[in-house]
């Protein structure tokens, strides 16, 4: 019966019933069909059973992609800093999130001072958290410093302070000594160290808006192609209570897909489309440094107005990533953050009736100064 049960927990999972996948993964465990294991685990911990969902992904003899990286950031989440980071940087140095990108020795810890080194990531969100500690390499070991990353990254990261050149991934380097996952810089540097801040690192000028009143910009899906885009991602209509609000101009901030539902926007909602001023993320930085409020689901933007310092109000889903915490309403990696948390899967609109609570007494403060000038 292993492979029914096992069938069957896949299907009740992706139906969203919880309780019979858990039920049924465990006959299938029971039964011998060891593979469940990471099924197990993920609905654990999207059950929010996390002591659990770590039992089980520790107990599997071999390792996905997937798994290792839930596994760090239940670690993380659950608070464990020490085993999150080491797990994190030991996954690096052997390749479980892919092969490295050059043929040269990987970096591990040893003093730079006049060698070179190349950084390079792959990811968006991730690469706008980690590139916080290319500053700290360069000032702590005075080496020249190459970044590879996303093209659309690589106008944005020429702000970053000690990096010497920044090139696409595809691009030819320079000789150099030595080279980096960003992530594991994560490790070096900031987890276990307790040192997530040196405050902003990512920089650009702001564009000219037009608008009157609190400027807010809005994003609410994340990509479809990321592996929790479903999670991640609400519609324009759950924002709706955000526009009731007098004293506040909107714009959006969303890329790809769901931009279309911009055409029309829902009933009552005015909201300027910015996506063709926004194309590249240094572009979307000049945007973020004209607003005085981004308001966005978890995604690469409220990244990325975190990393400049800017105020953002993020919505995680009921099972958040780790960056954001488990509980509280703000993180050490983003102080500029304000984080508002889910009740329940799915469940989106309490979070934007909240947040139109407090940006309605946010625009209330904002006309009170305006008018003392």
């Amino acid at each position: 019966m292993s492979d029914r049960d096992a069938a069957l927990a896949y299907a009740a999972f992706e139906d969203r019933d919880l309780e019979t996948a858990a039920r049924r993964a465990d006959a299938a465990l029971r039964a011998g069909f060891t593979p469940i294991r990471q099924l197990g685990a993920v609905i654990a911990a999207q059950r929010g059973d996390y002591a659990d969902a770590i039992a089980r992904l520790e107990a599997m003899e071999d390792h996905s992609e997937a798994s290792i990286a839930l596994l760090i950031r239940l670690h993380l989440l659950a608070g464990d800093a020490g085993k999150g980071g080491l797990l994190l940087l030991d996954c690096c140095k052997a390749n479980a999130f892919g092969p490295p990108l050059h043929p040269i020795p990987r970096w591990q810890g040893e003093p730079l001072e006049g060698r070179r080194i190349v950084a390079w990531g792959g990811g968006l969100g991730d690469d706008i958290l980690y590139a916080r500690f290319l500053p700290m390499l360069a000032k702590s070991h005075g080496a020249e410093i190459t970044l590879q990353c996303r093209p659309g990254l690589v106008e944005l990261f020429k702000s970053l302070t000690g990096v010497d050149r920044v090139l696409p991934l595809e691009a030819e380097i320079p000789e150099c000594d030595f080279h980096v996952q960003t992530a594991e810089l994560a490790a070096h540097f900031g987890i276990q160290q307790n040192r997530p801040w040196d405050g902003p690192y990512l920089h650009a000028a702001p564009v000219a808006l037009a608008g009157d009143g609190l400027k807010v910009g809005l994003v609410w899906a994340t990509t479809a192609s990321h592996w929790e885009g479903a999670s991640r991602s609400a519609s324009l209509a759950e924002m709706a209570p955000l526009a009731e609000i007098p004293g506040v101009s909107l714009y959006s901030l969303q890329f790809g897909a769901p931009t279309a539902q911009l055409t029309p926007p829902p009933k009552g909602m005015v909201i300027e489309d910015l996506s063709d001023r926004i194309r590249g993320f240094a572009n979307t930085a000049a945007a973020l440094e004209a607003l005085d409020l981004v308001i966005s689901i978890d995604t690469v933007v409220a990244n990325l107005a975190g990393a400049m310092g800017l105020p953002v109000w993020v919505a995680t889903p009921a099972m958040p990533d780790w960056r954001w915490g488990l509980e509280g309403d703000h993180t050490p990696w983003f102080p500029s953050a304000k984080v508002y948390r889910q009740s329940s899967a799915g469940k989106w609109r309490g979070v934007f009736e909240t947040m139109a609570s407090d940006l309605a007494r946010l625009a209330q403060q904002t006309d009170k100064r305006q008018a003392s000038r």
